[in-house]
């Protein structure tokens, strides 16, 4: 079995796992967060190096305010806790997306993070949060115009060097959970060869069985391929 080297998780369905139970959507939010090092090992299993988890998009700042709150509230407070895991199992810890909007202990705690798990290696987790695929694509455009770079000049390894994920390869594979079928803004110039699969599992109620179907769904992609 070909196991992809770059999978990327769009983490939905929080707010709906937590309705189902009869629960506030912050419960869901917590319950998510406190999944992804479960589904890390999971990935971590199947000999996966790189995990680009979307998180937060720069199109969620317009939900409810208490739940934008909760949102940032938590990640400043597990933040630091979630880095100190992946230092104790090598994992390098990265973020993608707009430092605009976060706050500066949000801001602190990604940076801390990145600075604690910088010589780890080669497991590495993308944080996709604060992201948008246009979004990205709009900063580099007005980068690259304000380095009044030519127009000759600008090749797609060029635009790559611009990127926030810059460094990283493209994505394999992207495992969308909740059912939903769309890339809702997600590295939108990184998935352009990217195998899609889609589970109906909420994010916070995926399991081994759920990234394992998407490998293989990735495999008969690439034998058809």
């Amino acid at each position: 079995m070909i196991i992809p080297k770059h999978i990327g998780l769009i983490m939905d369905g929080n707010g709906r796992w937590a309705q189902q139970r009869g629960l506030a959507r912050s419960a869901g939010h917590q319950a998510g967060l406190e999944h992804i090092p479960e589904v890390l090992d999971i990935c971590r299993s199947f000999d996966i190096q790189i995990v680009s988890a979307y998180a937060w998009s720069t199109e969620n700042w317009v939900r409810p305010k208490g739940e934008v709150d909760y949102i940032m509230q938590a990640l400043e407070a597990q933040l630091p806790r979630f880095a100190q895991e992946l230092q104790q199992r090598g994992v390098r810890f990265i973020h993608s997306g707009r430092r605009d909007d976060l706050s500066p202990k949000a801001l602190q705690v990604i940076d801390e993070a990145i600075a604690l798990t910088q010589n780890n290696d080669p497991e590495i987790f993308n944080f996709v949060f604060n992201h948008g695929g246009r979004a990205e694509l709009v900063q580099v455009a007005r980068q690259l115009l304000a380095e009044g770079r030519r127009p000759e000049t600008v090749s797609e390894a060029v635009i790559d060097h611009y990127l926030w994920t810059a460094g990283l390869p493209d994505l394999d594979l992207i495992i969308r959970t909740s059912g939903e079928q769309r890339l809702s803004n997600f590295l939108l110039w990184q998935s352009a060869y990217a195998c899609v699969y889609v589970t109906r599992a909420y994010w916070p109620d995926v399991n081994r069985d759920d990234i394992e179907a998407g490998i293989k769904y990735y495999n008969q992609v690439m034998v058809k391929a």
